[in-house]
Parts: structure tokens; sequence; C-alpha cells
């Protein structure tokens, strides 16, 4: 039980830094990401929480190549975000 507390805990933690970011928040913003997380296809997937069926949606697997998502994940330090 307190495993999943603890786990719930870190999420929570990791949101509050990511809503934070001035780059994460333009990246999310951004109209062609907004786009996919509106996607009832996408929301439904993002419940689930499988990370290998979010990444490989259809809609966002389509940004994977597009220049202006690109610049936008460019910016994200990751890193920095998960310390």
């Amino acid at each position: 039980m307190f495993d999943k507390m603890n786990g719930f805990m870190k999420q929570m933690q990791l949101m509050q830094k990511l809503m934070k970011d001035e780059n994460f928040k333009s990246f999310m913003s951004h109209p062609k990401i907004q786009s996919v997380f509106m996607d009832p296809s996408f929301q439904e997937i993002l419940k689930t929480q499988d990370q290998t069926q979010i990444i490989n949606h259809p809609k966002l697997a389509a940004l994977k190549n597009d220049p202006e998502v690109a610049g936008l994940l460019s910016r994200l330090d990751f890193k920095k975000l998960m310390e």
C-alpha cells in the first residue's frame, strides 16, 4: 500500500516541476500537441498509463518528425526535470 502512495507522491512532485517549467508549458500548449491530447482515442490510452501505447499512438508518432515539435522538445531538459 505504501509503495503505491510513494509512487503517487513522486508523480505529483514531477507534475509540479513540469508545470513550473516554461519550456514544458510551451510544448504542452502548442496546437499540434493539444490536438493529440484532445483526441478521444489518445485520452483512452492515457488512462491505461501504458507508455508504449502512448508513444506509439498514430497522432503522437506523426509528430516525431515535425520540426516545430522537435524544436520544442529540444528545449526540454528532462535530466533537470527528473531530479
